[in-house]
């Protein structure tokens, strides 16, 4: 019924959509957006052609949007793409635009265009897409051919779902069959995607990047599909299969040696009652003899490989099994000789390295799900194998110190579309180097929550894990959280069971993933982002947490395994104190997997889907397993209770810094769900022990340095959360006299053992915020008169004691700390104390003139640091110095107002103040501010400030003094 209303507006609806898709940083709003449109498409049928035209002239107008618009194409062609087919060759304008869209939108748009054109055959588009992707596949210039893959494949998607006359009939395929073997298959859309895979494979035979990009655009397509023809199907597979196997399996060593390098079968695991030939994998052959094929696209092949047998034989890989255990052709070498080696010998052997863990990295991928008994055994070994060769090349690298560039073999397509940089070659830094440099954009992605000292002393460690980080590896698929359903062992060596090592290992790499697909927030975007060509997938990240469910009561096995051993070494030590345990290499491997487990439960229950209520199913289920409460029917609430009091109980477990900040968050993101005090309570008592603790690395050296600063930062800021103010008036009491005892960088609060004189700033900072937050919350309750002026009191006595700090430890960061924090509790107090103070001056006169005067002692060094940061030339602060001059300007006037609105104006004088250090001492380069140069003199030079829009309006500049109010 409000159809012809809708239609009748259909130019504002349009307008305002537009409007929303446009706003930039805001995803909530551009999903909602997309969602309009999205209704305008089901609702409005009639009016379909001019809602395609105006989001293709959005396109046009702003760039920014075109992602967004190209997700709503795709959206609706996937519920209805009968919609769209009119407005097909409205569509091919698309084209014209690729030159400068990066490969995410290329894929979306070839998506979009394919299944116009190829899911009927009457489309009117059908034969401008062929040809176009026939001219894109032979042009010489790089960018367009790799648009002309992903068409092909695109194109591919839509043309083997095609139903024939004689599909239950099942064609004999001969064993030679290849690419060009079209005739094996009926005329019509399966010959037509067969002679384009035919095409792209011959297009790109000269290049091993987009060999590689073919293969593995057209797994994913392959493993998404829903329904494949099942002759094209058997086709595609045998094809794919032979082409593997012709170019890199061989029955013998064909050279014994190549160059100075002997050549052998190395790391077989099949028994000979399981082979009938012997085969084996031709890598070092084919990267030490210069083939014509190259051998790093081995891995993304057999990625391809085993998603069309996995596809074909729904879930089963018993007909390619044989190549989990085949032998691999490698050089023999002897590690302890590698110094003497020349440096094209160490290249070769590390390139081979380099393709066998690929090699390898792809076999876990694939038969990680498989559930046979036999299987898992080598699945384990091939990981212990991976562990081992990473190893291998870390300590190569290490010994040999050269400076490596590995082959190519994450291949990246994106240099042709100017997306991506070239990665450096890699060295092992020497144990003379100073680790000086600060962390790069690339650090953040390290698998650690916290790297802290003990990682920055031991430059081999931190060397091993630069390395791993840059090595081209294949990335290990979520497959391998199946791997984690196994047992695990004490045994340092087990080819049955999990060992901590192994566990770890597995971890790591799972962390990596899982953070990428469940993300805890969708990022704004800004003028300074990146371009992200990773777009959020709901249903993906679904399908990721289910599959974290599903191993996740393992999980917990594995950590009630690992505090249980932590609890053996805890015990059989003599020492009582947790900061003289012995850590041996034993203890620290399981607080290093106890981390990784923290780490990847705080990363699921992060998810942002969870704060969806059609997921809280699975939300208390992953509850229900951590805690295990006993009873079936347990609420929501009392299931995050129990689970935040279970993770109480490891508190003693936390023998690092790094271990203790990662159970926390874990903590921190059970908290989101609920704001019970419970919970609010345990986890800031966890940080306050954390806090009181004083950390010392496994060599037992205290630890230091920017990472152990931000976990110091991190506790604080939790410690502080929903602080009453008169808790924070007893802790600023107490550290006014603690504060004596850090003379040295050696010595520490006595209550907050973890605060040294040179981090004490960041607690006093966090000290800063939860006074303003305190304050503002208490506020917000509603107080009366009386209660207002206790609280005022309150604060005003804080602030003096927090200016007593500042001035005992005269510190840069703790005066800017306090000059920065002051600036919004000042806002407060003259927004809503000093109402308060007029109104009760009356009745209440001893105590309003108490509060004024305890605040005079705090807005006085003030004053004196906004001097201080001109003498010292702070700009940090000196940008901030106009806005607090106007703040204590504004509160002299509005005393004095409240003064004399109840006749006590001679309660109220005002004088000149002397520009003075934080001594207390004259500037001698200054006189008293009373003449209009000196106050010109002060205030010229001053950067424009700074401060965000919600401040107050400036006062005049020129004032020409401060007052002094008593």
């Amino acid at each position: 019924m409000f159809k012809p209303i809708l239609k009748e507006h259909l130019r504002h609806l349009i307008d305002l959509s537009n409007s929303l898709l446009k706003t930039k940083g805001d995803p909530t709003i551009v999903s909602f957006a997309s969602h309009m449109y999205s209704l305008m498409f089901a609702e409005l049928e009639d009016c379909c052609q001019t809602i395609v035209a105006e989001l293709l002239q959005l396109g046009l107008d702003s760039k920014q949007c075109v992602m967004s618009i190209l997700l709503v194409f795709n959206k609706v062609a996937a519920k209805d793409r009968s919609l769209l087919k009119p407005q097909s060759v409205q569509m091919l304008t698309l084209l014209d635009r690729m030159d400068d869209m990066p490969l995410v939108e290329v894929r979306a748009v070839m998506n979009l265009l394919c299944g116009l054109a190829y899911s009927y055959e009457n489309s009117v588009i059908r034969d401008d897409i062929h040809m176009i992707i026939r001219k894109e596949l032979g042009s010489s210039n790089p960018r367009i051919k790799v648009q002309g893959i992903l068409a092909g494949i695109h194109a591919v998607k839509y043309l083997m779902v095609a139903n024939t006359e004689n599909d239950d009939e099942t064609r004999e395929v001969p064993d030679d069959v290849s690419y060009g073997s079209v005739t094996h298959l009926s005329e019509g859309d399966l010959r037509e995607a067969a002679q384009i895979i035919e095409l792209i494979s011959r297009s790109t035979r000269q290049f091993p990047d987009m060999i590689a990009f073919f293969y593995d655009e057209l797994s994913t397509v392959i493993s998404s599909a829903s329904y494949i023809n099942k002759n094209f199907l058997s086709w595609l597979t045998d094809a794919v299969t032979n082409d593997l196997q012709q170019n890199f399996i061989v029955d013998s060593i064909e050279v014994d040696t190549i160059g100075d390098l002997k050549l052998c079968m190395d790391y077989c695991l099949n028994a000979e009652s399981e082979m009938d030939e012997v085969i084996a994998m031709n890598i070092a052959g084919m990267t030490l003899s210069n083939s014509e094929v190259y051998v790093g696209i081995l891995s993304p092949l057999f990625q391809l490989v085993q998603t069309l047998h996995h596809k074909q034989h729904e879930g089963n890989l018993s007909s390619i099994d044989a190549l989990l255990g085949c032998p691999i052709i490698m050089p023999k070498f002897n590690i302890d000789m590698v110094e003497d080696m020349d440096l094209t010998a160490i290249t070769n052997i590390l390139d081979c390295l380099v393709h066998c863990i690929n090699w390898f990295r792809e076999l876990l991928n694939a038969f990680a799900s498989q559930e046979d008994e036999d299987l898992k055994i080598k699945i384990l070994k091939r990981l212990i194998q991976v562990e081992e060769l990473e190893n291998i090349i870390t300590e190569i690298l290490i010994k040999s110190k050269i400076s490596y560039k590995p082959p190519v073999c994450t291949f990246n397509v994106n240099k042709y579309t100017g997306e991506s940089v070239e990665r450096k070659p890699i060295k092992a830094q020497s144990v003379k180097q100073k680790a000086t440099k600060k962390p790069g954009p690339n650090d953040s992605v390290l698998p650690e929550t916290s790297r802290t000292q003990t990682t920055q002393n031991n430059v081999s460690v931190k060397s091993s894990l630069e390395i791993s980080h840059n090595m081209p590896l294949r990335q290990l698929s979520l497959n391998i959280l199946h791997l984690l359903k196994m047992d695990m062992t004490e045994d340092k060596i087990s080819e049955t069971e999990l060992t901590v090592n192994t566990v770890t290992f597995l971890l790591k790499c799972i962390n990596s993933n899982l953070s990428n697909v469940l993300i805890s927030k969708i990022k704004r975007v800004t003028f300074l982002s990146k371009q992200d060509n990773v777009v959020y997938d709901a249903t993906k990240a679904e399908e990721c947490a289910k599959s974290v469910n599903e191993v996740l009561p393992q999980l917990v096995e594995h950590m009630k395994f690992v505090t249980l051993c932590i609890d053996k070494h805890i015990t059989g030590n003599s020492q009582e104190e947790e900061s003289e345990v012995m850590y041996t290499p034993e203890l620290l491997s399981y607080l290093t997997c106890l981390e990784y487990l923290y780490n990847l439960c705080s990363i699921y229950f992060k998810w942002i889907g969870f704060r969806n209520q059609q997921h809280n199913a699975l939300l208390k289920t992953a509850l229900r397993t951590i805690s295990n409460p006993g009873t079936a029917t347990v609420s929501l609430k009392d299931l995050l209770i129990a689970t935040a009091q279970y993770l109480q109980k490891h508190e003693k477990y936390c023998l690092l810094l790094s271990t203790a900040v990662s159970l926390v968050e874990f903590v921190k993101s059970i908290r989101n769900f609920s704001d019970n005090r419970v919970i609010l309570s345990i986890l800031k008592s966890l940080a306050g022990k954390f806090l009181s603790q004083q950390w010392k690395t496994p060599e037992g050296t205290l630890e230091k340095g920017l990472f152990f600063n931000q976990s110091v930062d991190q506790l604080a800021s939790i410690y502080f959360i929903n602080n009453e103010v008169l808790a924070l008036k007893n802790l600023t009491l107490s550290l006014t006299q603690d504060i004596k005892l850090l003379t040295t960088n050696k010595n520490t609060l006595s209550t907050l053992k973890c605060i040294n004189k040179s981090n004490f700033p960041i607690l006093y900072r966090n000290l800063g915020t939860a006074l303003y937050e305190a304050t503002k919350t208490r506020l917000d309750k509603g107080l009366t008169n009386s209660e207002h002026l206790d609280l005022w009191k309150d604060v005003a006595g804080i602030m003096k004691s927090m200016s007593d700090i500042a001035k005992t430890l005269e510190t840069r960061h703790t005066l800017s700390a306090f000059f920065k924090k002051s600036m919004p509790i000042l806002k407060l107090f003259l927004s809503q104390g000093i109402p308060i103070l007029e109104i009760q001056f009356k009745s209440e006169t001893v105590e309003v003139l108490e509060i004024l005067k305890i605040l005079q002692q705090s807005t006085r060094f003030l004053q004196t640091l906004c001097c201080h940061s001109r003498l010292k030339k702070d700009t940090a602060l000196m940008s901030k110095v106009p806005h607090m001059r106007q703040l204590l300007e504004t509160l002299i006037y509005k005393v004095k107002a409240a003064l004399a609105a109840n006749n006590c104006s001679e309660a109220f004088w005002m004088g000149n103040l002397k520009n003075k250090d934080i001594h207390g001492e004259v500037i001698a380069s200054q006189q008293s501010i009373e003449s209009e140069e000196s106050v010109e003199d002060c205030d010229d030079q001053l950067p424009d400030d700074e401060s965000d829009g919600t401040d107050d309006e400036m006062l005049n500049p020129d004032s020409k003094s401060l007052s002094d109010i008593v």
